[in-house]
């Protein structure tokens, strides 16, 4: 497990929350220069754990009503065709293989019920997939920007 420290865990923490904030305005908060926050930035970004600061989107805003899982459960023989096809479609956000019932999890939106039911009569076409549980997200009640306090070094 890589370890990092309290700055390493502010640094990311804030432009999790913000990814536009300047190297400045971190800085300024914890009493360091900004040379000194973008090297530590370059370091995280170096080691991976930092993959990439991107934006957040409210999808919704831009219209996208319809946020849905699908829960999926495949013919193992037929798994890297079905991922091909799952991962080449648009409006599929996130392909992820999970364990349990199910293989594969995938979320997906759509700009109301009828885009919603074409995207699943593309989805429930695609041979090897045997069943699909459908979970429609109605409140999101926490999306957390902070990092679990296990991974910070106690010493320095």
């Amino acid at each position: 497990m890589q370890i990092i420290d309290k700055i390493d865990k502010y640094i990311i923490e804030q432009l999790a929350i913000n990814g536009r904030i300047s190297f400045a305005n971190i800085a300024k908060e914890i009493n360091l220069t900004d040379v000194a926050i973008k090297k530590r930035l370059d370091r995280l970004m170096q080691k991976g754990i930092i993959k990439s600061i991107t934006a957040e989107i409210d999808y919704e805003i831009l219209g996208f009503n319809e946020k849905v899982e699908l829960l999926i459960t495949i013919d193992p023989s037929k798994e890297g065709d079905i991922l091909k096809k799952l991962k080449e479609m648009e409006d599929v956000k996130e392909v992820v293989e999970v364990t349990g019932e199910y293989n594969i999890l995938v979320r997906v939106m759509a700009l109301d019920k009828a885009d919603l039911k074409s995207l699943l009569d593309s989805i429930f076409k695609i041979d090897g997939i045997t069943k699909i549980s459908i979970l429609t997200l109605l409140t999101e009640h926490k999306n957390s920007k902070n990092l679990p306090r296990k991974i910070i070094q106690t010493t320095f």
